[in-house]
């Protein structure tokens, strides 16, 4: 009896072991790019899948400066709020290089001008879908991971069809085992 039991938990062990590639549940980091801010994700499926929320700027590093209509220009950055749902793989048969890509929305809020040349302004909310494609390289021996990713943003309203190319890195740690 004794030996079942010993077998049984070797075998459990064993098992465990293998998803240990897999062990994070959550991870926070930090992107430097369009958008520059804050990466939280909560990996699903042995880490086949997972849920990126981003939070930070929208037009900080780039675009900036830009002609929304032929009327309103808008100059400076605003906040971003955007969910990513994803998909991930393996790459070059190894643990430590990831690609993923995946799509979600995105909510932005900036201040539009009341008109050319005014220092007067209101707050403009703006929605649409988002997607992003990268790539990640666990660091050895380490819970963190460099990312690079690009993407983009479609604006549905207040203007359909305004495009807002998106590309980033950055560093995340990941949390939770």
């Amino acid at each position: 009896m004794k030996k079942i039991t010993l077998t049984s938990a070797i075998v459990l062990i064993t098992v465990a072991s293998s998803f240990a590639q897999y062990e994070k549940n959550w991870a926070l980091g930090l992107r430097v790019g369009e958008p520059l801010g804050l990466n939280i994700r909560k990996y699903f499926s042995f880490g086949e899948r997972a849920f990126d929320v981003n939070i930070g700027t929208y037009g900080f590093m780039y675009g900036r400066v830009r002609s929304y209509n032929k009327d309103i220009i808008y100059n400076g950055a605003g906040l971003m709020f955007q969910g990513i749902y994803s998909w991930h793989t393996e790459l070059f048969n190894s643990e430590k290089f990831h690609g993923y890509y995946g799509f979600g929305g995105q909510i932005n809020s900036r201040n539009r001008p009341l008109e050319i040349g005014s220092r007067d302004s209101f707050k403009v909310i703006s929605v649409g879908p988002a997607a992003a494609a990268g790539i990640e390289f666990a660091l050895p021996q380490n819970d963190l991971a460099i990312f690079l990713d690009a993407g983009g943003y479609l604006e549905i309203a207040p203007k359909p069809f305004f495009l807002n190319p998106q590309i980033s890195a950055g560093l995340r740690v990941n949390l939770v085992k």
